[in-house]
C-alpha cells in the first residue's frame, strides 16, 4: 500500500525537500561517525591548527612556578651513554637539600627507577642521601599490561613505602578502569620517595592531548605524576582527594583552598596546552628549564667546597626531570610542535592547574545545528543571489574558523570544528549539485520547448539568463508577427504534394532562418503562414526595430528565391516564380506562455494585439501592400534607431474594431536601397496624403496618380503585382470626390473586411 505523502511536506518545493533530507541524513550520519578515527584525526587537526594560532598570537606568559631540569645535549655530551649513572642523580637531589634556599618544592622524575642495578650497593648509595631532602621527591612508575599488581625489581613489591592510595568510595574505584598492573621503583626508593604514575599515551597520531590524574591498579587507586605533584605542592593528603568521575577531582588545601581540576568518565584530564620549553631560564616565551649537566656543575663547588651558594633557578619551584635531547626516547609530537619533549604534557597540566586555565570541551550539535542552518539559509541565497552565495559560503566557513579561535583565546573554549565543517561542506556540495542539476534541466527544458522555434543566440540568452517562461503565461511587451503567402491556394492546384511540401520546406526554411537570426521566436506555422514573436521568451528591448528589419530581410530574399526557382527552368511553374508574402506587424502588450491542455500545449501569445497584427497581414492587400505595420511599431522601431523606409498608409479602423489605428508600408531596409524614382513615388505619395486629409480630392488624386509610375512595385512589370498604394488611393479620391464625407471628417478609413 502506497503512504500518502504528508500534507505540509507537499508545500515544500521538491528541490528543497531535497536539500533538507540531505540534511538530515548528513547530520545524522556525522554524528553517528564523529568517534571514528577518520573524523577524530581531522578534529585533532583543527584544534592543533589554534592552539598554535592562539601560541602565536595570544600568548599568556607561564606562571614561573613550574620548571624543567632537563636532560638535554650538554648533559649526554658529559655524562656520556643514556642511562647515567644513578649515583649522578642522588648527587644532584642531595645538592639541592643541601639547603632550603636551593630546594625546590616538588622534585618529580619523568623516567624510572624500577630495575636493580648490576650492583645493589649502588642502589643503596642512590637511595640514602635523599632521606635527608627537605622537599618531596616523586618517583616515577607505569602501567605493565604483562603484570598483575604491583611489581618492583622484576617480581611482586613487597610494599609501598610511603606512597598512599587515594581513599576513595568503592563505586568510584569501580567506576575507572582497571590497569591491573604496574611497575613501581626499587625497593630502597620506595622508603624515601613517593612514586606516581606517569602513564600519558598519546593519541592516534603520536600526540598526546589528555592523562590520568587517578590510575586504578586492581582495588586501589594512586595519583599521576602531575596530580601528585600537585598535591605535594598544596599539602595535600590523600583523605582530602574527592573524585567524581566526569566531573572533577576537588583538592582541599590549607594552601591553596578548594581546587577543582575537571576530568572525563575515565579520570583524564584533557591538556589546556599553551607551552613548549623556552630552552633557557627566562620563562617569557615557555615553561622555564636549566640543563641537568649544567645545574650539577653550578651547584658542586658550594655543595662539596663550601663556595658561595649560587643562584638556583629551581629553588620553591615545581621542578620535573626529563628528556630533551635529540635522540632520546622521550620525545614525539605535541600540538605546537613536531618534535617535543614529551615531559611538556606534565609540565603544560601543571600550569593549567596553578592558574585554573582549564579547556572547556562542548559538545558537538551546537556547532554542528548552527552551521547546517547557516547552509540551509545560504541555500537560499543561492536561488536568489548567486554571487552572494558565494561569498556567504566563504564567510560562513571563515566565521567559523574566527569564532572557534576566539572562543579558545576569550574563555578557552575548544569547539568542534570538524564535524560541522565536514557537514556544511557536504551540505553545500549537495546543494551546489542540486542547483546545477536543476539549472542543465532547466536548460535542457528550455532548448527542447524553444530550441525548434526561436534562434540557438536566443536560447543561450534564456539559458544564461535562466528566465523560463511562466506556465500559464505573463503578460509581457512584444511584437506580433504575421505572414502568408498571397493566393496560396492557387499553388496546391498547380503543384503535387510532394513538390508542394518542398516548395514550403524550402521558403519556411528561409523565412524561419531570418525570423530567428534577428532575435524572433517562431509561434508556429498555419500551412504557409507563419505566426512570430518578437520578445516573449526572454526581454527583448527593441523588438519593434528587430521585427520591422526581419520583414524586409524576408522580402529581399523572397526575391532571390523567385529568381533561384526561375532560374530551375520547369521545375517550377510560373506561378512559383511570382510568390508573393505579406506580412502583418503590432506592437504592445500580450499574454504569452505555455497554453492549451495538461497533456498537449503551445508556447504562444494571445491579446489584441495579436489579433491586429493578423489584421495587418490580411488588410495589406487593401492598400496594395506587402510589409505592413502599424503606428506603434514604427514609433517604437524609430526610437530604437531603425533606418528602415516607411511609408504613413492611412489611418483605419479595422473590422471589429472602434479605436483607429495609423498603418505604414516598411518599403526599405534603408534610404541607400532606394532608387531618386522610388524616394520621388515617397514624396509625392506623402503630399497625395496630406490633400486627402484636406479633402482636396482632384489635388490628392494627381499627386498619387504621378506616384503610380514611379512606384517600386507595378503590376505590369513585376509578376504577382496586382496593386500598389498609389494606385489604390488614388482610386479611392475617384470616390471620395463622388461621394465626398462630412465637413468634420475625422480622416479614418473604416475597413468593412477583414
Amino acid at each position: 500500500m502506497k503512504i500518502p505523502t504528508p500534507a505540509f511536506l507537499l508545500k515544500i518545493p521538491p528541490v528543497w525537500r531535497l536539500r533538507i533530507g540531505a540534511t538530515l541524513l548528513i547530520g545524522t550520519a556525522l554524528v553517528l561517525a564523529a568517534g571514528t578515527l577518520p573524523l577524530r584525526r581531522f578534529e585533532w587537526l583543527t584544534e592543533d591548527f589554534r592552539l598554535q594560532l592562539r601560541e602565536k598570537w595570544s600568548f599568556v606568559p607561564p606562571t614561573g612556578q613550574v620548571m624543567l631540569i632537563a636532560i638535554d645535549e650538554q648533559s649526554l655530551a658529559t655524562q656520556g651513554q643514556w642511562p647515567f649513572k644513578r649515583t649522578s642523580h642522588g648527587q644532584l637531589m642531595e645538592y639541592l637539600g643541601k639547603a632550603p634556599a636551593a630546594s625546590p618544592a616538588v622534585l618529580g622524575w619523568d623516567f624510572v627507577f624500577t630495575d636493580e642495578s648490576y650492583d645493589l650497593e649502588l642502589d643503596r648509595m642512590f637511595a640514602a642521601p635523599l632521606s635527608e631532602c627537605r622537599y618531596p621527591i616523586i618517583m616515577g612508575a607505569f602501567t605493565d599490561a604483562a603484570a598483575t599488581g604491583i611489581w618492583s625489581q622484576g617480581r611482586p613489591a613487597p610494599r609501598i613505602g610511603l606512597t598512599q592510595p587515594l581513599p576513595l568510595p568503592p563505586a568510584v574505584v569501580a567506576a575507572l578502569p582497571d590497569m591491573r598492573g604496574i611497575q613501581i621503583p626499587i625497593l630502597p626508593l620506595l622508603d624515601v620517595t613517593r612514586f606516581a604514575l606517569l602513564n600519558s599515551d598519546p593519541d592516534n597520531d603520536g600526540i598526546n592531548r589528555s592523562i590520568p590524574l587517578v590510575v586504578r591498579v586492581g582495588d586501589r587507586v594512586f595519583p599521576g605524576l602531575v596530580m601528585a605533584s600537585i598535591m605535594a605542592y598544596w599539602n595535600v593528603e590523600p583523605a582530602d582527594v574527592e573524585v567524581h568521575l566526569g566531573e572533577a577531582v576537588i583538592l582541599h588545601s590549607k594552601i591553596a583552598g578548594e581546587r577543582r581540576i575537571p576530568i572525563d568518565k575515565d579520570g583524564f584530564y584533557y591538556l589546556n596546552y599553551r607551552y613548549e620549553l623556552s630552552g633557557t631560564e627566562a620563562s617569557n616565551t615557555g615553561i622555564a628549564s636549566v640543563s641537568y649537566q649544567g645545574l650539577l656543575e653550578n651547584l658542586m663547588p658550594w655543595a662539596v667546597f663550601g663556595d658561595p651558594m649560587p643562584s638556583v633557578p629551581v629553588a620553591g619551584k615545581i621542578v620535573l626531570v626529563g628528556q630533551t635531547a635529540t635522540g632520546l626516547t622521550d620525545l614525539g609530537p605535541s600540538p605546537l610542535r613536531a618534535a617535543s619533549g614529551k615531559v611538556a604534557v606534565h609540565l603544560n597540566a601543571l600550569e593549567n592547574i596553578l592558574k585554573n586555565d582549564y579547556l572547556v570541551r562542548t559538545a558537538l550539535w551546537p556547532g554542528l545545528i548552527a552551521m547546517l542552518l547557516a547552509g540551509m539559509a545560504a541555500a537560499w541565497l543561492l536561488d536568489h543571489f548567486r554571487t552572494v552565495y558565494f561569498i556567504t559560503v566563504g564567510v560562513l566557513v571563515l566565521a567559523l574558523g574566527l569564532i572557534a579561535w576566539a572562543l579558545l583565546v576569550g574563555g578557552n573554549i575548544m569547539i568542534p570544528v570538524a564535524v560541522p565543517l565536514l557537514a556544511f561542506v557536504l551540505q553545500q556540495t549537495w546543494v551546489t549539485f542540486l542547483k546545477i542539476r536543476d539549472e542543465q534541466a532547466q536548460r535542457d527544458r528550455i532548448r527542447k520547448m524553444f530550441g525548434s522555434y526561436v534562434s540557438p543566440e536566443l536560447v543561450r540568452r534564456m539559458v544564461e539568463t535562466r528566465v523560463e517562461p511562466t506556465l500559464g503565461g505573463h503578460q509581457d511587451e512584444i511584437t506580433a508577427f504575421f505572414s502568408d503567402i498571397q493566393g496560396f491556394s492557387a499553388f496546391s492546384e498547380v503543384l503535387s504534394p510532394v513538390d508542394l511540401v518542398d516548395l514550403l520546406n524550402e521558403y519556411l526554411g528561409a523565412m524561419t532562418d531570418i525570423l530567428q537570426d534577428n532575435g524572433g521566436a517562431l509561434d508556429k506555422y498555419i500551412g504557409d503562414a507563419i505566426v512570430a514573436m518578437f520578445g516573449g521568451l526572454v526581454p527583448v528591448a527593441n523588438h519593434a526595430r528587430l521585427s520591422c528589419e526581419s520583414a524586409i530581410k524576408m522580402q529581399m530574399r523572397q526575391t532571390e528565391l523567385r529568381a533561384q526557382w526561375a532560374a530551375q527552368g520547369d521545375r517550377w511553374p510560373s506561378l512559383v516564380h511570382s510568390m508573393r508574402t505579406r506580412i502583418g506587424l503590432n506592437s504592445g502588450q500580450v499574454v504569452v506562455g505555455n497554453m492549451g491542455s495538461r497533456h498537449r500545449f503551445n508556447y504562444t501569445m494571445m491579446g489584441d494585439t495579436v489579433n491586429l497584427a493578423a489584421r495587418c497581414e490580411s488588410g495589406a492587400k487593401t492598400f496594395g501592400a506587402y510589409t505592413v505595420a502599424t503606428g506603434a511599431t514604427v514609433e517604437g522601431a524609430r526610437a530604437a534607431g531603425c533606418e528602415c523606409v516607411f511609408r504613413e498608409l492611412d489611418r483605419i479602423v479595422v473590422k471589429g474594431r472602434t479605436e483607429p489605428v495609423v498603418i505604414f508600408e516598411i518599403v526599405a531596409l534603408s534610404k541607400e536601397h532606394l532608387s531618386a524614382d522610388e524616394l520621388k513615388c515617397l514624396e509625392l505619395f506623402a503630399q497625395g496624403r496630406a490633400a486627402y486629409l484636406r479633402q482636396e480630392w482632384a489635388e490628392a488624386q494627381r499627386c498619387f496618380t504621378e506616384a503610380i509610375a514611379l512606384e517600386p512595385l507595378k503590376p505590369e512589370r513585376d509578376k504577382g503585382v496586382e496593386a500598389n498604394p498609389s494606385m489604390i488611393m488614388a482610386a479611392r479620391c475617384v470616390k471620395m470626390a463622388a461621394n465626398p464625407p462630412p465637413a468634420d471628417w475625422d480622416g479614418v478609413y473604416r475597413m468593412t473586411t477583414k
